[in-house]
């Protein structure tokens, strides 16, 4: 055998594959076209999503910060002790004992209570009061005390210093005081004359024009509930009023504007805006304050302010603050 016999024909070598069916050609179309279809809505899809569904509008609030201070409550007084009970003290005996002796007339003349030595108070000159001045007129609440008549007695008897002689001491009665000694230098003094008595006058004199005070008169000023700053009281007044305008008073908070009071701190720029609020003293009805704050939020934008710069106000609500509260 040659190779001849084993070398297929070219013809016989390549099989010729089997044409397609119609409908192997019909599913073939079928899946070309869902994938292209299927690449092609996807992105239409959300093409469409985005391009036509409506969108929310955003909306801008301005917020404005609200910071509550809660005051807290004073603490209890504390009771105040009581009062000690002061002893008693017994009353003193009553000395029911006669006196044997009067006691001596107050005198107007100075004793000299300095002298070093006896000799140079025996040998000083006894020195005589001054004259009485007629000009001048005596005191009529307090007339001159009289000389007692047994010491100008005693005086004008009285023997020189030298010629004294010392007594012997005896025993004083406990009861008894020892009488002073009378200075010599007094008894040499003559006695000066009493003063007429004068007439005290009936009732108090007058007074002259001078005396009387100036008074004036004037209407009294009543606090606004809006102050704070150099701003003027017709602004001020503005302010109040719109807040006013915007306060809904409910039976409830009639009641607590009448028996509360509390104050609201709030800043005003130079065009008018509101920029902050601040409660400062509550009143103690969360709902009142509330109100009062919403109030001032609502009445907002106010006039600019007279000088065209940022103020700074505050609003007393309520009844008028006693002594005792904060007034701002």
């Amino acid at each position: 055998m040659s190779e001849a016999d084993f070398t297929a024909e070219p013809v016989e070598r390549l099989d010729a594959p089997d044409p397609p069916t119609r409908a192997e050609r019909r599913f073939h179309a079928l899946a070309i076209i869902a994938a292209v279809a299927l690449h092609i809505a996807i992105p239409l899809a959300i093409f469409l999503y985005y391009w036509l569904w409506p969108r929310p509008v955003p909306t801008v609030v301005q917020e404005i910060p609200v910071e509550v201070v809660q005051e807290e409550p004073p603490p209890p007084p504390k009771p105040k002790p009581p009062p000690e009970a002061k002893p008693k003290q017994p009353p003193q005996p009553l000395n029911e004992k006669p006196a044997y002796d009067a006691p001596a007339a107050p005198t107007e003349e100075k004793v000299n209570r300095e002298s070093p030595d006896k000799k140079t108070e025996a040998k000083a000159a006894p020195e005589a009061p001054p004259p009485p001045n007629p000009g001048a007129s005596p005191k009529a609440d307090a007339p001159a005390p009289a000389p007692h008549p047994a010491e100008e007695q005693k005086g004008e008897s009285a023997p020189p210093a030298h010629d004294l002689k010392p007594e012997p001491e005896g025993e004083l009665p406990a009861d008894q005081n020892p009488k002073p000694q009378d200075n010599p230098n007094q008894a040499a003094a003559p006695a000066a004359p009493p003063a007429p008595p004068q007439k005290a006058p009936v009732g108090e004199p007058l007074p002259t024009i001078e005396d009387l005070p100036q008074y004036k008169f004037a209407r009294s000023v009543e606090k606004s509930p809006v102050s704070g700053g150099n701003a003027e009281s017709r602004y001020l007044t503005i302010i109040y009023g719109m807040i006013k305008s915007h306060l809904r008073e409910g039976p409830g908070l009639h009641l607590d504007l009448a028996n509360r009071h509390g104050i609201v701190d709030f800043y005003i720029d130079e065009g008018g805006n509101l920029i902050g609020r601040k409660l400062v003293s509550s009143s103690g009805s969360a709902d009142l304050d509330m109100a009062v704050m919403n109030a001032i939020a609502a009445a907002g934008p106010y006039p600019a302010p007279p000088n065209w710069s940022p103020v700074s106000l505050n609003y007393n609500f309520g009844r008028s603050p006693g002594p005792g509260e904060r007034d701002h």
